[in-house]
């Protein structure tokens, strides 16, 4: 298990043209916020009332973020290119996409008229890019890029990626339990997709997490249910649930967020998978912090009150209830309630950043992602785009039977890191 061993994220995605509907009475005035079911469901404009994340910095490591992205301009204090050598402070902009959707969710722009909220309006990011514009990349290019955040300021690290050898995985662990603990031990609180792939088989397709410190989140639909796709945190210390997604269905059925402008489309779109939960618990996090919390009791805090009455998969302690952990009033509020401007701090960090380790001389070819069909033969699907995330999916969501644990162990076996999915479509209307 060395470090130059490969990770590839990937993601159940699906995106639609979107109309629009009228907005609550206590929305912000952002233009898809009537559409964020996802903020409505872990309470987030409740929580709002109570903290916002100010003072507070999230760290990203993933493909990049949009860095000319009008939703989240001024949230960004300092990107790194940590692709194939130590990480480099500047670049970072982000050309697959995932990185910019999550960073979105995390901490968009708020209440300034357009785009989406974010669960942590006034939190900043830093953002290491250490997948490549593939979504792909190294487990020492990953874990330059935990120590690169958490040393440039970052309380909060979201790891929206993983490990595609899943048998692997299971039996001896993350293979960046390096950056997480080190992340942890600097006052850092590490946030873990759990992937998406659940076969549906017991723990088959669950990561053996042992004592690693992070809080591990699979994803709720949008009726709070865990979707198909969802791996369950297992032998997690520190399990949850929080919203990803269906992975199947229109945009609303997904969760909205920012997407590269350059791209095409409007700068929004519609994505599901454990990669879209990650961020919405990292959000949740930041929220505490602001108000006085240590990182310990901000992780028992948010494990304390987690909604106990769905079912979530073994090692679930239950599902993010960003009110109740905030102590807001759970009752919506009836006038709008967008968040301050954000303020640029005096200093973006203050801990120098800790030299990054040398590449592994040992090199490891890079195959181009084949497509992955649907376990359903009946929902086959033409190749398509790979989406950064979490997981080795089908197009679409995997239906949990009894000819998935055989298909996913031939996709893991035969395939390895290739993925496929739905594609991704940009919304045209914003």
């Amino acid at each position: 298990m060395t470090g130059v061993r490969r990770l590839l994220a990937a993601l159940v995605s699906v995106v639609a043209i979107v109309a629009a509907f009228p907005a609550p009475a206590w929305a912000t005035n952002d233009t898809y916020f009537d559409r964020q079911w996802a903020l409505q469901q872990i309470k987030a404009p409740q929580a709002w009332t109570k903290s916002t994340g100010s003072g507070i910095t999230i760290g990203i490591v993933d493909t990049g973020v949009d860095l000319t992205h009008p939703d989240l301009n001024g949230k960004v204090a300092a990107t790194a290119d940590c692709v194939g050598h130590p990480c480099v402070l500047g670049g970072g902009q982000d050309i697959h996409g995932h990185g910019t959707i999550v960073s979105g969710i995390a901490a968009a722009l708020t209440g300034n008229g357009r785009g989406v909220a974010g669960v942590a309006p006034d939190a900043r990011l830093v953002v290491a890019k250490a997948l490549n514009d593939k979504g792909e990349g190294r487990v020492d290019d990953i874990n330059n890029g935990i120590r690169w955040v958490v040393d440039h300021g970052a309380k909060v690290v979201n790891l929206s990626l993983g490990d595609p050898n899943v048998l692997v995985a299971s039996v001896l662990g993350s293979p960046l339990r390096s950056g997480i603990e080190y992340a942890w031990s600097k006052g850092a609180v590490p946030v873990l997709a759990s992937g998406n792939y659940a076969t549906g088989a017991g723990d088959l397709g669950t990561e053996n997490y042992g004592n690693l410190d992070a809080l591990v989140v699979g994803a709720t639909d949008r009726a709070g249910a865990v979707p198909a796709y969802s791996s369950a945190p297992g032998n997690a210390k520190w399990g949850l649930v929080a919203p990803g997604g269906a992975g199947s269905g229109g945009a609303d059925s997904n969760v909205i967020s920012t997407y590269p402008v350059g791209s095409g489309g409007s700068g929004y779109a519609s994505a599901a998978g454990t990669s879209m939960a990650a961020p919405h618990v990292s959000g949740a996090v930041a929220l505490l912090l602001a108000e006085g919390f240590s990182p310990v009791a901000a992780v028992n805090q948010l494990l304390a009150t987690l909604d106990k009455g769905t079912p979530c998969g073994r090692g679930c302690q239950g599902r993010l209830n960003l009110a109740a952990a905030v102590g807001a009033d759970p009752t919506p509020p009836t006038t709008a309630a967008p968040a301050p401007p954000v303020t640029v701090p005096k200093k973006t960090t203050t801990t120098r950043p800790r030299a990054a380790a040398p590449p592994s001389t040992t090199t490891t070819s890079t195959v181009a992602p084949k497509s992955v069909q649907s376990a359903d033969p009946s929902q086959m699907a033409s190749p398509v785009p790979v989406i950064a995330g979490r997981g080795l999916l089908g197009a679409p969501a995997p239906s949990r039977n009894a000819f998935v644990p055989a298909v996913a162990i031939v996709l893991v076996l035969v395939v390895g890191a290739a993925a496929g999915g739905t594609g991704l479509r940009r919304f045209t209307d914003a």
